[in-house]
């Protein structure tokens, strides 16, 4: 039973250090296995199991979750929040933006120009590490 309850502190503390969600499913696997350690301490085949489908599960059901989340190519979660620019775009379109605490290099969408430092547009869209941004509409009154 303690063997799991330390494996099972190391991958919790380690998931907190990366924030991840890759070691959490892990841990839980582990904390399942103590708890039946501690239930049948003959049953080390038994636990091994429980483990490992513990583990699996609740990452597949992360995965599925995930995948049902995301609607279609470049949706993402926090359409329509704001970000601020860090550094003006290139000729290419590529800059970096201010966004949730960090620098995110992003591309302007559509045919977007003239951006400055310190300007505030709108994420539309995320393309791997790269969000997609472009200007807010204004409507007419």
């Amino acid at each position: 039973m303690w063997t799991w309850l330390v494996l099972a502190g190391i991958l919790l503390a380690l998931e907190m250090m990366t924030g991840t969600l890759a070691l959490l499913f892990a841990g839980a696997g582990a904390l399942a296995a103590a708890a039946l350690a501690y239930a049948m301490p003959d049953s080390l085949a038994l636990q091994i199991i429980v483990f490992a489908l513990a583990t699996v599960s609740g990452t597949v059901l992360a995965w599925r979750r995930l995948l049902a989340r995301k609607t279609g190519p470049g949706a993402v979660e926090s359409a329509g929040q704001l970000v601020v620019v860090a550094e003006p775009a290139d000729a290419q379109g590529q800059l970096r933006v201010r966004y949730r605490g960090s620098e995110w290099p992003a591309r302007l969408a559509g045919a977007v120009t003239g951006v400055k430092a310190g300007e505030t547009l709108v994420l539309l869209a995320q393309e791997g590490s790269l969000l997609v941004v472009g200007r807010m509409e204004r409507k007419e009154d």
